[in-house]
């Protein structure tokens, strides 16, 4: 029983001072994430006290929103490196390229070089681009920003040029994250793309990957192969670490290590594929079996070297394609194989989840250089910035420079090749409040804009395209995404893509419109010249009789 003589006041006070101090300590506490669902700071203090997760400590440095140290890249080094690969390569040569018809005996035609035979683009064609049957209102339409100012040769232009023209190759790398890993949105804006311009096949494959399995769009059987990733750079041993190309991959092989592929109709197009490239560094003499279509087998031989090398294989329809590794296994670096046409258009995925688009300064420039020159874009889409976006964070100019880095190393290997940067995607994340936007992706999205205004190179904002579609919450309740509120799904992807699509075709029918323009300034200014002078002939010494005075 208690004893009413007894006084608890002090010892209440006591737990409630102590109770107030715990509650403080905890409103330090950053915000955590935990199973997709971002926790907010608990915080008795918030409106005295305004706390951000990018800040520290008076007096300390705010913490940096990415670690840039771990990717140092000298860009002068890498425009050398690439500089001498491209002087000293053969793209074609005997010692690199093996074609179909026998080795060395008949080189691949590659469908990249304009022959002489061939009809120049027509100009009729570049004038009249009208894509008003399947745009929409420009109002409806998340446009392209070219920062060229009034420059009219630009890479896009050329590259709505080929596009227009209809009449040569053009190949597009998208280098991404888990956004599009699978071939999410990149199996639909190659379709959309495949239609209008032509062209077919998937375009690039690793030769072995953990996630082949999560890709509709090509089935991949591999075995005997140790597949290596690019994030994984610090445990990937020699000499492999220094083979990677931007595509992120590569593959160990032991003796009789093969890979099949066979091609797919998830995607209209996919089918339409009459040209493969395998593409490999032998740095032993090896021995490789090809079989296409299950039943014509060659055999290619190798002697060792440390360039980039590749088997063209060109047939009506390529329906399976089988590589075997016979011998040479221990000098042998699989870098992938690419399905296409000898045609219209190509479009490669290459997207490797957790990148923030910095692993690219871990690529090899030399393997880049080289695989250009046998295979040369047209256009490389940079799809990055989901892996640094933070709830609490407003200030990406870091980041930002290191875009800019990206963008002159993309140019640097890939010389000649537009340069578009998308902006980062539209995200939400549930709190006490329930699901609200990141706001955050809007100044993570400016700072990537202003990366491309200061390169001088393309830019498309995927937060408004989103938004024009009704955000990430949206894409959720519509089935588009998955309910972290993060990654879209092959359907969310597919109206992403529609929405670039879009763009593209407003791009090249702006192109088109200013072309005519310029055309028609060049023009007389009078349209009704005046009539011919008949000018007399011209009359000459000895037929004039001249009389002089007496």
């Amino acid at each position: 029983m208690t004893n009413p003589n007894d006084d608890y006041t002090s010892r209440g006070w006591l737990v409630t001072t102590a109770a107030l101090a715990v509650l403080i300590l905890v409103s330090f506490i950053p915000p955590i994430e935990a199973g997709g669902v971002s926790l907010r700071r608990a915080s008795i203090i918030s409106d005295l006290v305004t706390l951000d997760s990018a800040t520290t400590e008076v007096g300390q440095e705010a913490e940096p929103e990415i670690n840039v140290e771990e990717f140092e890249v000298d860009l002068d080094e890498v425009a050398e490196q690439v500089a001498q690969t491209t002087a000293t390569a053969s793209p074609f040569g005997e010692g690199t390229s093996a074609s179909w018809e026998g080795i060395f005996d008949e080189q691949p035609t590659g469908g990249e070089a304009q022959h002489d035979d061939e009809p120049l683009p027509s100009l009729e064609a570049l004038l009249k681009a009208d894509y008003s049957d399947i745009l929409p209102a420009d109002s409806l339409i998340t446009s392209i920003e070219e920062f060229r100012g009034d420059e009219f040769d630009t890479p896009m232009h050329r590259l709505y040029e080929k596009l227009l023209a209809g009449q040569e190759s053009v190949r597009v790398a998208f280098m991404g994250d888990s956004f599009v890993e699978g071939d999410i949105l990149t199996a639909d804006l190659r379709e959309l793309l495949q239609d209008t311009f032509h062209g077919g096949g998937v375009g690039y494959v690793p030769v072995a990957s953990p996630f082949t399995g999560f890709r509709q769009t090509i089935k991949t059987t591999s075995k005997g192969w140790t597949p290596y990733n690019i994030m994984q750079r610090k445990s990937t041993p020699e000499p492999y670490v220094g083979d990677y190309f931007v595509s992120g991959w590569v593959a160990r092989a032991t003796d009789g290590a093969s890979t099949r592929w066979d091609m797919t109709d998830r995607r209209r197009h996919l089918m339409e594929c009459n040209r493969a490239r395998l593409l490999f560094i032998s740095r032993e003499s090896s021995k490789i079996t090809v079989i296409l279509n299950d039943n014509v087998q060659r055999e290619f031989e190798f002697d060792g070297s440390d360039v980039v090398r590749q088997i063209v294989v060109e047939e009506e329809q390529i329906l399976s394609l089988e590589m075997r590794v016979d011998s040479g296994a221990a000098g042998f670096t699989a870098i992938g194989a690419d399905f296409d046409s000898t045609s219209g258009l190509s479009l490669d995925n290459f997207s490797v989840r957790s990148n923030n688009g910095q692993a690219m300064f871990w690529s090899s420039a030399s393997v880049n250089a080289q695989i250009h020159s046998m295979r040369p874009y047209d256009l490389v889409v940079l799809q990055y910035g989901l892996n640094i976006m933070q709830a609490d964070r407003h200030n990406y100019s870091l980041y930002g420079e290191q875009v800019e880095k990206m963008v002159r190393y993309v140019e640097s290997c890939f010389p000649g090749a537009a340069v578009l940067v998308m902006g980062v995607s539209d995200r939400s994340q549930r709190n006490e409040q329930g699901i609200v936007p990141m706001s955050s992706a809007v100044d993570l999205t400016r700072s990537q804009r202003e990366a491309a205004e200061k390169c001088g190179v393309a830019f498309w904002n995927t937060y408004e395209a989103m938004q024009r579609l009704g955000g990430m919450t949206a894409f959720v309740e519509n089935g588009w995404a998955g309910k972290d509120y993060t990654h879209i799904n092959y359907a969310g992807g597919r109206e992403i893509a529609r929405q670039l699509y879009y763009a593209l075709l407003q791009g090249a029918e702006s192109y088109s419109e200013a072309l005519r323009e310029r055309i028609e300034r060049t023009k007389p200014v009078i349209s009704n010249p005046l009539p011919m002078i008949q000018v007399p002939e011209p009359v000459t010494l000895q037929d004039t009789v001249i009389t002089l005075p007496r």
